[in-house]
């Protein structure tokens, strides 16, 4: 399979293997992974595009999260690693882990999808993304071994270093309203403050209220994105502040399902 790649393809699939670090035997596998539909319509020919790789690639990165959060947050409860895995696995942050790789300058095409700004969109780099684990799985002849490697190499300390910040998508106004309701017994407040700027491109700025306890503020493209951002603040703030009362919280319910 390796000799009917195009030569001018096969230097742009090595200049992305000395990024990431890995050689595939076979590099069709690599060509594959980094094809969209659009660009075998285009080319009318045997291509194959990326999608069933990104199949297989979405349960090989979770199962290597899964591994790095039990190993990095060993005393963490089950329902809370699920709400940590499901934020770095989702297209947001996958898409941010496909660029810091530059994984966008190297996707196959179509030209029109390419004047559609496919090359940015998160849906399009996080399956790419997805798909490259599955190539590499592959081409490892199913074993999870060098996917690991290759990820937590590339990978790991950053979404480590991002769980611990807070630096990842969650639903913050969900588990916002879980945390003040476990230690108010009420949920946030949620106040317009502002609204500046073109309507193309206006900025607004929402205020979330936590009774007497805290005010924060966030901003963003719509009022979601601004209440989000605030909300955020917030539940880091409340969860490093009250964290000996939450521990005692939950060990308090252990020790009582015991």
């Amino acid at each position: 399979m390796n000799s009917e790649i195009p030569v001018e393809i096969k230097e742009k699939l090595s200049q992305f293997e000395n990024i990431i670090g890995y050689n595939f035997n076979d590099k069709s596998l690599l060509f594959t992974a980094l094809t969209h539909s659009s660009f075998v319509s285009e080319k009318k020919s045997k291509l194959k595009d990326y999608e069933v790789f990104e199949f297989l690639g979405d349960a090989v990165i979770s199962l290597i999260m899964s591994e790095i959060l039990m190993k990095t947050f060993p005393k963490a409860r089950e329902g809370e690693l699920s709400q940590i895995r499901s934020a770095v696995v989702s297209e947001t942050y996958l898409a941010k882990l496909g660029r810091s790789i530059k994984i966008h300058e190297f996707i196959f095409l179509s030209t029109g999808e390419e004047q559609q700004g496919g090359r940015e969109r998160d849906t399009l780099l996080c399956d790419v993304f997805e798909a490259l684990f599955g190539a590499i799985y592959i081409d490892n002849n199913y074993s999870i071994e060098k996917p690991r490697e290759i990820f937590n190499k590339l990978f790991k300390e950053k979404v480590i270093e991002d769980i611990k910040s807070g630096n990842i998508p969650r639903d913050y106004k969900s588990i916002l309203q879980i945390l003040t309701q476990k230690l108010f017994g009420i949920v946030p407040q949620y106040k317009f403050v502002s609204a500046e700027g073109p309507e193309h491109k206006k900025v607004f700025t929402m205020e979330c209220v936590v009774e007497n306890e805290i005010t924060t503020s966030g901003a963003g493209k719509s009022k979601k994105e601004a209440e989000t951002k605030a909300a955020r603040e917030a539940y880091i703030y409340l969860k490093e502040k009250y964290k000996d009362s939450l521990e005692t919280k939950s060990k308090s319910k252990k020790q009582k399902n015991e």
